[in-house]
């Protein structure tokens, strides 16, 4: 993934100069990547949405290619686009109601599974940045610095919300019954 990474770079920064086949290699390069952490921030009722956000990832993403540091980090720039473009989407849909499909009412079914189910219930409750911090750090595997590059933010940043988070997280699940 390394090799991956230090290609995205070098084609980012030519794509930033115009060169529009290096930005299009790019795109080929890291579309995997992009669409799953459109996934793992869209909520359920949305996933199906995951491809119009890569899409508009890469169509930002080339408009503002000059904004591109050169020496920076072509993956983490491009999933902090993705994640607006993510929270615009949620903020575009707030007001529909989830399928009921993906409705978590009624009692868990009891069983390891139950742990999963309460677990899903409190990251829904998160507010939205505290569940992008998480999902960043833990489902994603990203470091700090990736996160804060990825969430527009400084690195404390990341570190208090991802602490306020697992507090939360952690009162969440021992209120519930």
């Amino acid at each position: 993934m390394t090799d991956h990474r230090s290609e995205a770079d070098v084609l980012m920064a030519r794509g930033a100069d115009g060169d529009a086949q290096a930005f299009a290699r790019l795109a080929e390069l890291t579309a995997e990547a992009v669409y799953r952490f459109a996934l793992a921030h869209l909520p359920p009722g949305l996933r199906n949405e995951a491809e119009d956000v890569r899409q508009e990832t890469y169509l930002r993403g080339w408009r503002r290619r000059k904004a591109f540091r050169k020496g920076g980090r072509a993956l983490g720039w491009l999933l902090g686009i993705a994640l607006n473009v993510v929270r615009e989407q949620r903020r575009r849909r707030r007001h529909l109601p989830l399928p009921d499909a993906f409705r978590l009412a009624g009692p868990d079914p009891p069983g390891p599974d139950d742990r999963i189910g309460r677990l899903a219930r409190a990251l829904e409750a998160l507010p939205d940045r505290q569940r992008e911090a998480v999902a960043c750090r833990f489902l994603r595997g990203m470091s700090v610095a990736e996160t804060a590059r990825a969430m527009g933010c400084a690195e404390g940043t990341v570190k208090a919300t991802v602490f306020k988070a697992v507090a939360n997280l952690q009162r969440i699940m021992s209120e519930a019954p």
